[in-house]
């Protein structure tokens, strides 16, 4: 198994739920309390797939050789660490780039996936960390994490490890204008990157304040 991000994963379970407000929860009257409940609402049972893959568009001086043949790295940007990252994984074929979503390739196809940038019929099924230690679980397509968070939210991703059996993952979306973050820790089986229906478990920690995550990521 290769193991990318051990401390981070580890810090994570760290993060102050409570007190610190974000400010567009201070915008909508509402408590950190309160903010939680709201994402969980809105998620919660929530399957629809109807939001739409995002467009990738390959700038060849910004394409990195990967060891794998034909597989380039099409470089973004980076939060924090340089391995929360925006980046993207192509295939080059004789006259084009395909962005990879294939079981041949399970770290690249999930990154993408995550990113929303090739099409997956995932089911998210977390431990939601909320303000007061309640922990209920969410259960909701990632399509519809998509259709919340994206619209105003850049995502980053992590692969932190990859076997056979298993892949795990950070997802993490941040808001650039108000500052703070919501966070999942994600893991699923590697057989089940391509299927329908197939489920993504993890933990959700949302309405994280930027200054709670730098201790985090300084760890």
């Amino acid at each position: 198994m290769r193991d990318y991000f051990p401390f981070l994963r580890v810090a994570l379970m760290l993060v102050l739920m409570g007190g610190l407000l974000p400010l567009h929860a201070q915008k909508l009257n509402m408590d950190k309390e309160q903010a939680d409940q709201f994402i969980y609402d809105n998620l919660n049972n929530n399957m629809s797939t109807q939001y739409d893959i995002e467009t990738v568009t390959v700038i060849p001086s910004r394409l990195v050789k990967t060891d794998e043949r034909s597989v380039f790295l099409l470089r973004g940007d980076y939060y924090q660490s340089e391995t929360l990252r925006t980046d993207c994984y192509v295939r080059k074929t004789r006259n084009n780039y395909l962005v990879i979503s294939d079981k041949r390739f399970p770290l690249e196809t999930f990154t993408n996936q995550l990113l929303n940038k090739v099409q997956c019929g995932h089911v998210l099924q977390v431990k939601h960390h909320q303000y007061g230690q309640k922990i209920p679980i969410l259960k909701t397509s990632l399509q519809s994490l998509f259709a919340m968070f994206l619209p105003t939210m850049k995502a980053f991703v992590s692969v932190t490890s990859v076997s056979n059996e298993e892949i795990e993952a950070i997802l993490l979306f941040h808001h650039p204008k108000l500052d703070f973050v919501h966070m999942l820790t994600l893991k699923t089986n590697t057989e089940g990157l391509l299927k329908k229906d197939n489920i993504i478990y993890g933990d959700l920690y949302t309405n994280i304040p930027q200054d709670n995550l730098n201790t985090i990521l300084d760890r």
